[in-house]
């Protein structure tokens, strides 16, 4: 078995290219260091430096694992700093905006398991539009978001992760005299209930929908729960994601309007701050939902764009 003092003693020798020069570095007795390279050597059973008058040179194999033995302790020291942040920062709280999406599907089972790993982090959840979370999102008031993004927005100052696509349909309750229609045109006199703003993916939603001459009505309103209280207690449709039908209060009164035309899949994203470093806590919450939205992907659709 390779220990890891075997490793830091091949990396200081390797570096110094001198055996003595290397115990006096480590406050090791030569023959104690020189018997560690042999155990390591044994242990990979190959080679890793020649010695000589002059100090030791890598063999072919000593030189490849050097530069592994290098990553492996990076790596190390890495996990050891993040680590102790974690536990630094395990009483503080994090705060983090998203869109109805994520609370129909895996929000709930990622809190509850984060807050198993971390019981003393208070989180705040906030659901909103794009346009409600970013000024929180700039002033610190929010660790993150996760929304799609528009173009119409600047986000210039905002680090931007891919995170998960998801499709969008045409909503409406169970029983609606439309729900058979085949096409957008069959809509032109339904009742809408929207979301308040129209820029961005939602505008390039309504484009389609409205690209013709309609007497629609449209009632807007950014709360989710008001929409979907109108969808279910009236005649008015709506525009909502898949994730929908992953909650089991909804699934069994809403249906799909299986209208010809395309709508676009929504890109999700996570957005934070530049000028204010993700705390690790929130990194971990991201890590989780990453976890759990790659085990919902066959849901989510087959164009999820997940980061390295």
């Amino acid at each position: 078995m390779i220990k890891l003092q075997q490793l830091k003693i091949f990396q200081m020798v390797a570096d110094l290219g001198s055996i003595r020069a290397a115990s006096a570095a480590l406050h090791l007795t030569q023959p104690a260091l020189t018997r560690s390279l042999k155990e390591l050597e044994a242990s990979l059973e190959v080679d890793l430096i020649i010695r000589g008058a002059n100090g030791i040179t890598l063999t072919e194999a000593g030189k490849i694992f050097k530069f592994r033995t290098e990553q492996i302790l990076r790596d190390l020291e890495s996990t050891k700093n993040e680590v102790r942040e974690v536990v630094k920062f395990r009483n503080r709280s994090i705060s983090f905006g998203f869109s109805s999406s994520l609370t129909y599907t895996v929000l709930p089972n990622t809190i509850k398991r984060f807050q198993g790993y971390f019981p003393e982090i208070e989180i705040n959840l906030i659901e909103g539009q794009l346009t409600e979370l970013l000024p929180k999102a700039r002033t610190g008031e929010l660790d993150f978001c996760i929304s799609v993004i528009s173009d119409s927005i600047s986000l210039s100052d905002f680090v931007i992760d891919s995170f998960f696509s998801m499709p969008f349909y045409i909503i409406a309750r169970k029983g609606h005299p439309l729900e058979k229609c085949l096409s957008i045109k069959e809509l032109a006199c339904a009742d809408w209930c929207l979301p308040s703003n129209s820029f961005g993916y939602q505008k390039e939603i309504e484009s389609i929908i409205f690209q013709c001459k309609t007497s629609k009505k449209i009632l807007r309103g950014d709360s989710s729960e008001t929409r979907f209280s109108m969808v279910l207690n009236t005649d008015y449709i709506t525009i909502s994601p898949a994730a929908v039908f992953n909650d089991y209060l909804l699934k069994d009164n809403l249906v799909i309007i299986n209208v010809k035309e395309k709508i676009p899949n929504a890109l999700y994203c996570v957005i934070h701050q530049s000028k204010f470093p993700l705390s690790p806590g929130a990194k971990w919450l991201i890590d989780e939902l990453k976890s759990s939205i790659k085990e919902h992907c066959d849901y989510w659709g087959t164009d999820c764009d997940f980061p390295k």
